[in-house]
């Protein structure tokens, strides 16, 4: 029988990744969020976080964005909303870092506005 009020270690570096994001230290978001997929992946590939690995990949778009590769923020962007198992309210949230780099670094670039306009109508569901 597993203990819901067990502390599960792994959520420090969700919740410092998600605070580090917020405040622009990109250097260590984008560390805490590769720990963060590092320990939510199995071996074999399968997911055990579904929705902290969401927002770890929104984080390192975040990171991707602020550092001026538009490509790695939308890959990132991408693979975060493919999720099947999603906490829409949750994930549109972060998703919102995400989008407000996008429109404020890259808001002529077409691809970038197309992404912003999926994710907002995402978190409008």
């Amino acid at each position: 029988m597993q203990n819901h009020f067990v502390v599960d270690p792994n959520k420090w570096d969700f919740y410092s990744m998600d605070c580090y994001r917020k405040v622009g230290d990109n250097q260590i978001a984008e560390t805490l969020a590769r720990e963060v997929l590092r320990a939510g992946v199995d071996f074999d590939g399968t997911e055990r976080s579904p929705m902290r690995n969401a927002e770890a990949r929104i984080t390192l778009g975040v990171v991707a964005a602020r550092e001026g590769d538009l490509g790695a923020a939308l890959t990132y962007g991408e693979q975060a909303l493919r999720s099947d198992r999603q906490s829409l309210p949750s994930l549109s949230m972060v998703a919102g870092d995400l989008a407000a780099v996008l429109t404020q670094r890259y808001d002529s670039d077409p691809q970038a506005r197309e992404f912003v306009q999926y994710m907002r109508a995402l978190g409008s569901r």
